[in-house]
Parts: structure tokens; C-alpha cells; sequence
């Protein structure tokens, strides 16, 4: 992005959690549907759920507003083409109520458990439908929730319809509060969205950039947090003798773990290349273990990966999205901590595609084996993207038929998008 394109963008940014929206947004107010992606994993959700509604009721009208600046600009990127997108104003009376009413939508929507008090109390206070989508409330955050139920109880009790991502979630959205009678379970639209993102051109682009070549194996560890490296360090030192052609391609979640990532690389002598020095053609050599300084990648990169590790998960983090190698087919290990994502666990569990690893010499172990063993890494890659498709059958869909009933209640439009395959509780 030009330097001035992005300062344009900044201030957009800046002014918008001010409530002071874009005139090109306002000037087509009112909207029908407001969704709220704070940043970038909300983003793909509604990405999914959008198309889908647009697929259903091509006139539409939609807007999704991000907080973060990743996250408005992957909306930017992925979505100003099918809808509109806008800054997400912070949660202050003053800013919201300025946004709202520029905005006057039919229907505004959280994208899971991004409830904020301010947004929803003006949105209600004026005869706003409220819908909470791909609904989750995870192992990790749930007791934390339980304290303040007292306050959560009020947020949930509110909305018009709730779409728990998951039986448990469901179980959980209940117990703080959530009102039976306005919660389905759809599924988690997340997972949907993945199944049509990998594009092969793209991963191979990645190889080429970072000279690896065609026939060589890698090994993908993505969304790599404080507390992993220390186990992919072990496990790269038992794998690098043994496999010469080897890769490793080390993806950390935030960048700021970059500098760290270097200095203990450095200090086991294990060179390295930076991903942004081979994009900009710096490097003269390539070498076996590139660490990536640049966010946007990840996704692209386990379209590479002979075996992919997902971070966040041997370090007590609640890992990250373990489905996203899934989506290519890939082998997909992780460590014990996936309190953020037990129900794609249980999938891979289910379809005997479960990866999991203790510690760096049981990752070493078990990437041996499939690098080894062609017919198990195929088998392993195939049953986990049998998982992906089998949790993620049709919930983008459902919630959009969700959404969709909510608007038309709103507006009086004769439809019926009733949710009759969700499975209420």
C-alpha cells in the first residue's frame, strides 16, 4: 500500500471511532444491515455470512464497520467490492450515537462474543433488531464471563437472535444469560469460509518467492505465540540433519515476537532468512528456516506445507485456528492448549485426524513419521479436510438465513429464512 493511500486510511480510521463516518457511507443511509467485525478473524466470518445473504436478497444493503486497522483493511480488501465498509466507532455514547444515527440500520449485528454495552444499548434504544452471529464462548473465557454474568446476562437477554457456533457455546450463552427461546445452533461460519479460500496460485507464488523449490518438504508452524518457540527450536534441531530438503517456515501471531524469534534463533546458530528481505529481493541466499516479519501470508503459506504446526497451543494460549491447514488438506499438529477451538478439536478428533503434540521431541517425532510415511501424511491431510468439511457444512448459510428473517421482520417483506436445519435449544 503507497504511503499516502495508507495515511488516507489511517485517518479514516481515526475519525470513524469518533462516529464521524465516511460521506460515501452516510450519503446511502439507511442501511439494512449493520455488522460489526472488530478485527480480522471477525472480518472472514462476516465475509461468509455476507455473501451468502447477498446470494439470497441481492438488494441488500450492508455495512461492515472494523475496529483495528488490520481488520478494516482485510474488509477494505475482501469485501468493498459486494458491500460497503467503515470504521467501527469506539464504544463511548457520544461516538456511537453519532454513528448510529448517520447510519440508521434495520438490523445490526456482533460477530461473536464482541458485545459492546454502549452499541447495543443505542441500537435497542432505538427499535434496532440486535443479533449476536457464530455466537462462542470458549473454555478460556467462559468462568471469566461467569463473574460479570450479571452484566453479560442483560446483553444476551437482549438480542432478537443468537447463533451459537456450537452445542457448547450454546450450553454456555444460556447460562449467562442468553434467552432459549432466540438462540439456534448453525455452526460456526468461520469454518465455512474456509473451505473455498485456498487458491493453489497463491501457494505457489509463496514458494517461488521464498526460493523454495517445487519438490522440497516443509514445514509450516503457523501462529507461532510466547512459549512455542522454544519446542519448534527442539524440534527443528532433531528434523534438519535428517531431512536436507527441508523447510521450515515459521509464522509468529503477533510481529512483535519477530525480534525475539531472531535472537534465539541466532543463539542456537541456526541461520535463517526474514520473509520481508526475500519479498524485496534483499537476500542473496535463501536459507532453510525463514521467519515471517509480515502479516497477511499464513494462510497462503500452509498451501506449502507438507506438515503444518499451529501455534498458540504447547505454549497455554488457547491456540489458534488449527482448520486452516485442514482447508489444503495438510496434516495438521498442535499442542494441548486448543481451549479456543474444542470444537474443531473434536472434528479432527472425530475423523482420526487429531495431531496432537506435547512438546518439541513429540513434534519432531510425529512430522518425522509423516514426511516419511507418504501414504499416512495423504491419509492424515485427507481426513483433515473431511473434518473442515463436515463441521462446516452450511452454517454461513444458515446464519444468513438468520439475518435475513430479522430484516424482513423489520421491514415487513414476506420471507422465511427460518433456520429450520439449525437445531434449537
Amino acid at each position: 500500500m503507497h504511503a499516502l493511500s495508507l495515511r488516507t486510511e489511517r485517518s479514516e480510521l481515526w475519525q470513524g471511532r469518533m462516529g464521524r463516518l465516511p460521506e460515501e457511507i452516510t450519503s446511502h443511509a439507511p442501511w439494512d444491515i449493520w455488522i460489526q467485525a472488530v478485527s480480522v478473524g471477525e472480518v472472514g466470518v462476516a465475509g461468509a455470512i455476507v455473501r451468502e445473504a447477498l446470494g439470497m436478497e441481492p438488494g441488500l444493503k450492508i455495512v461492515v464497520s472494523s475496529f483495528t486497522e488490520a481488520g478494516y483493511e482485510r474488509a477494505s480488501e475482501t469485501l468493498g467490492d459486494v458491500c460497503g465498509v467503515m470504521p467501527c466507532p469506539v464504544d463511548f455514547p457520544q461516538a456511537v450515537r453519532r454513528a448510529v444515527g448517520a447510519i440508521r440500520p434495520r438490523v445490526f449485528v456482533c460477530i461473536e462474543t464482541e458485545l459492546w454495552p454502549s452499541m447495543l444499548q443505542e441500537m435497542r434504544r432505538n427499535g434496532i433488531a440486535t443479533m449476536l452471529l457464530n455466537g462462542r464462548i470458549s473454555a478460556r473465557s467462559f468462568p471469566r464471563y461467569m463473574k460479570i454474568r450479571s452484566v453479560i446476562s442483560g446483553l444476551l437477554h437482549g438480542f432478537s437472535m443468537i447463533c451459537a457456533g456450537s452445542s457448547t457455546s450454546a450450553r454456555r450463552l444460556l447460562e449467562l444469560g442468553a434467552c432459549k427461546e432466540r438462540l439456534v445452533i448453525t455452526g460456526n461460519a468461520k469454518y465455512q469460509a474456509l473451505l473455498a479460500r485456498p487458491e493453489p496460485a497463491s501457494a505457489r507464488a509463496q514458494a517461488e518467492l521464498m526460493g523454495i523449490p517445487p519438490a522440497a518438504r516443509v514445514l509450516v508452524a503457523g501462529s507461532i505465540r510466547s512459549g512455542d518457540e522454544a519446542h519448534i527450536i527442539q524440534a527443528w534441531k532433531a528434523l534438519e540433519t535428517r531431512f536436507p530438503d527441508l523447510h521450515l517456515v515459521v509464522v509468529p501471531r503477533h510481529l512483535e515476537n519477530v525480534t525475539m524469534l531472531q535472537r534465539l534463533f541466532a543463539e542456537q546458530s541456526i541461520p535463517f532468512s526474514l520473509y520481508s528481505h526475500l519479498q524485496e529481493k534483499g537476500d542473496s541466499h535463501t536459507a532453510r528456516v525463514i521467519i515471517v516479519d509480515r502479516i497477511g501470508p499464513l494462510f497462503d503459506l500452509y498451501g506449502i506445507a507438507s506438515v503444518a504446526f499451529v501455534g498458540g497451543s504447547l505454549a497455554a494460549k488457547g491456540g489458534q485456528n488449527i482448520l486452516e491447514p485442514a482447508a489444503w488438506s495438510c496434516p495438521v499438529l498442535y499442542g494441548p492448549h486448543t481451549e479456543n477451538f474444542e470444537d474443531a478439536t473434536a472434528a479432527l478428533e472425530k475423523e482420526n485426524a487429531g495431531g496432537l503434540v506435547r512438546n518439541g521431541q513429540e513434534l519432531a517425532d510425529r512430522t518425522a513419521h509423516l514426511l516419511s510415511d507418504s501414504s499416512d501424511s495423504r491419509a492424515a491431510g485427507q481426513a483433515a479436510r473431511k473434518a473442515l468439511e463436515n463441521i462446516a457444512s452450511g452454517a454461513a448459510t444458515r446464519q444468513a438465513e438468520a439475518l435475513i428473517t430479522q430484516w424482513a421482520m423489520k421491514t415487513g417483506n414476506a420471507l422465511d429464512y427460518s433456520c429450520q436445519r439449525s437445531e434449537n435449544r
